[in-house]
């Protein structure tokens, strides 16, 4: 019972969990008053890619860390939807294995 990655990598959940991510956080960066709390997980993870990008190279801008945003939220993405399919195809195994009445 395995989860191919082209099924991971595009699944429903990958791509809703990608756009919870990176959509409020987006709209708050274009206008502050669009800013709502949705946008904290993302938020979270800019900062501390941030943390991070600052101990490499602590003088770029700000907006260059908007690329391993990107590329983090959809990491992030990528497991929550391998793990959703996972239970998914795990349900869907064992309520196809019990007899029928």
């Amino acid at each position: 019972m395995t989860v191919s990655l082209r099924r991971a990598l595009t699944a429903p959940a990958t791509i809703a969990t990608y756009l919870l991510l990176v959509v409020p956080l987006a709209l708050g960066w274009l206008k502050t008053s669009l800013l709502s709390p949705l946008a904290l997980p993302g938020y979270l993870i800019y900062v501390i890619g941030t943390a991070i990008g600052n101990v490499f190279a602590s003088r770029l801008a700000f907006w260059v860390y908007w690329i391993p945003f990107f590329a983090g939220c959809y990491g992030v993405a990528v497991v929550v939807g391998y793990g959703y399919e996972l239970l998914r195809e795990r349900f869907l195994t064992a309520s196809n294995d019990e007899p029928r009445r």
